[in-house]
């Protein structure tokens, strides 16, 4: 214990103010610190969860965080002490509200000299660590330093605006170290904070959805779930939207958290989308930032949500898609495959059973020993440092005002729900099988912001016959995401290649059929909207004062 402190304190030397899971060296090391919460994993609402981390509390902290005065462009010493799991580095431009202004880590060198992030950047992936007003990277994100446990030595990070210039504003740089006591992984827990927008989804099933997905994901264990609710306008999110959302999260409790952000659809860029995660990686540190989340839509389906909970959150912790939609572009892990061409094979990638191939792949979720070590050596979870030891308590929460909501007992999961492989069913038959597959599979914001849309993409893989997309629209056997996607896609095969009178009728006929589902309602309004401008706002009207109010939201938004 006197040595993993000694440890802290030394990396404290380097210029940069020591925390410690919520608590400062009193010797004159540090200025004023953060006080630990008090509060501890109970049945008041604290779901337990598993076997793991019941023990007493930790000997050491699992995390420690340095802050430091930030100068654009000018790299900071990190000193990492044996012991330690991973780094993530936070730089944040100190406004209020949350600023709109670049930020972010422009360059992380190892202690071999090595650029671990070059120019905002890993080469030869998508990756872009700079945001609006906060920023984030972390070390391991690639093969080379995904070692446990990480290389200790000085590494050198420096921030900047994402360009050249000066910063817009005055910024901080702060870089949250997690480790335990021999530099093993030993387990932690999860605390989730589930925002829903409107009435997108029950309380009960959104709980049961996120224990399905998290309860022993990565060797981790879901700790405190609490449910807020923020209101209906939030339900449909854009990609101009994506962080305005994303800012509800302020006043959540405890850190590090997930927040998760249940909206009843997507549109703009990211329509057709079933997560947008607004950054790799995100944070789990601090509340109502632009990267403080994962947004998502949820079906009701286990096995398709779990995909897509768990898609999104290797994203959140610091993991790209195995091989990118965009030719060229892949992760910098060593031991996962890569496609050539991902439109072009999609089953037939050799990385299609990984859960982070760019559509979910098998839906099997399998993950790589390298993908698993950067999802334990996140900032993401509250950490176990030793075998049979217990996870550390929350922090506190941060400034801002509290999120409504309060910890309820998660219900236990009904059992392993383990999703089908996309485009294998009798209502894919008809269509040609990438496209069944896409229809079926995961798609998420970060594949929309790379480059074309999803529906573009759709169309490229044989989907672009209105008849054919109609019919799965109408099959009750389809998954409720793809008879969604299906519709919306009907309306623009219809006004690209064909009068779309007859197509633009079933369509209203879906949208205003209060017997469906929602998803496929909502997929109906897309795909009016896209065939023809005047049919949508006729459907409108017509679902003025609707029963489902999110139903008749989209229709005005979609009409205009």
């Amino acid at each position: 214990m006197a040595l993993a402190a000694g440890a802290a304190l030394a990396a404290g030397a380097c210029g940069g103010r020591v925390v410690v899971d919520g608590f400062e060296p009193t010797d004159g090391a540090g200025g004023s610190g953060e006080t630990a919460s008090s509060a501890t994993p109970g049945s008041s609402g604290v779901g337990q969860g598993g076997d793991i981390g019941e023990g007493g509390a930790p000997p050491i902290p699992p995390l420690v965080k340095q802050e430091f005065g930030l100068v654009a462009g000018e790299a900071v010493a990190v000193v990492v002490p044996p012991g330690t799991l991973g780094i993530t580095a936070v730089a944040q431009l100190l406004t209020s509200p949350p600023s709109w202004e670049p930020i972010g880590i422009k360059s992380i060198t190892g202690p071999d000299g090595r650029l671990l992030v070059t120019d905002y950047s890993i080469p030869g992936t998508m990756a872009l660590f700079y945001n609006q007003g906060i920023g984030t990277a972390a070390v391991p994100q690639t093969g080379t330093a995904a070692t446990v446990p990480l290389v200790p030595g000085t590494y050198w990070i420096a921030a900047g605006d994402g360009s050249s210039g000066p910063l817009a504003a005055p910024a901080r740089l702060s870089v949250w170290r997690r480790q335990t006591l021999d530099g093993r992984f030993h387990g932690g827990k999860i605390d989730i904070n589930a925002f829903i927008a409107g009435n997108a989804i029950s309380e009960e099933y959104m709980q049961r959805a996120l224990l399905a997905a998290y309860r022993g994901f990565v060797g981790l264990d879901v700790g405190s779930i609490t449910v807020h609710h923020i209101g209906s306008e939030w339900a449909s999110v854009d990609e101009e939207r994506l962080p305005g959302v994303l800012e509800q999260t302020a006043g959540a409790l405890g850190r590090p958290a997930l927040n998760v952000i249940a909206v009843s659809e997507f549109h703009g860029r990211l329509a057709g989308a079933a997560g947008a995660t607004p950054a790799a990686p995100a944070v789990a540190v601090e509340h109502g930032t632009h990267l403080s989340g994962i947004v998502v839509t949820l079906f009701e389906d286990p096995g398709v949500d779990t995909i897509i909970l768990r898609h999104e959150l290797g994203h959140f912790a610091g993991l790209f898609h195995t091989t990118e939609f965009d030719a060229g572009f892949a992760d910098p892990l060593d031991d996962t495959s890569q496609c050539d061409d991902v439109l072009s094979q999609l089953e037939g990638c050799p990385d299609f059973d990984n859960i982070m191939f760019p559509t979910g792949g098998d839906l099997s979720s399998t993950m790589t020993p390298q993908q698993t070590t950067i999802v334990q050596a996140s900032a993401l979870y509250r950490g176990i440092v030793e075998d049979g030891g217990g996870a550390a308590a929350p922090l506190p929460a941060g400034p801002g005002t509290p999120a409504s909501g309060a910890p309820v007992a998660p219900p236990a999961p009904s059992g392993d729900a383990r999703a089908a492989a996309p485009g294998r069913r009798a209502w894919g038959a008809a269509l040609p099988p990438r496209a069944a597959i896409l229809l079926g599979g995961h798609f998420c914001g970060h594949s929309a912001a790379g480059g074309a849309g999803f529906f573009a993409r759709l169309g490229a893989a044989g989907g672009a016959d209105a008849d054919q997309l109609l019919a799965v629209g109408r099959d009750e056997g389809a998954p409720v995401h793809a008879r969604a996607r299906a519709l919306a896609a009907a309306g623009r095969s219809a006004a690209a290649s064909a009068p779309p009178a007859r197509v633009v009728a079933e369509l209203q006929a879906i949208a205003a059929d209060p017997r469906l589902p929602r998803p496929t309602r909502l997929g109906a309004i897309q795909g009016v909207a896209s065939a023809s401008p005047a049919a949508a706002r006729a459907l409108a009207a017509r679902l003025i004062a609707d029963p489902d109010e999110v139903v008749e939201r989209t229709a005005i938004r979609a009409a205009r």
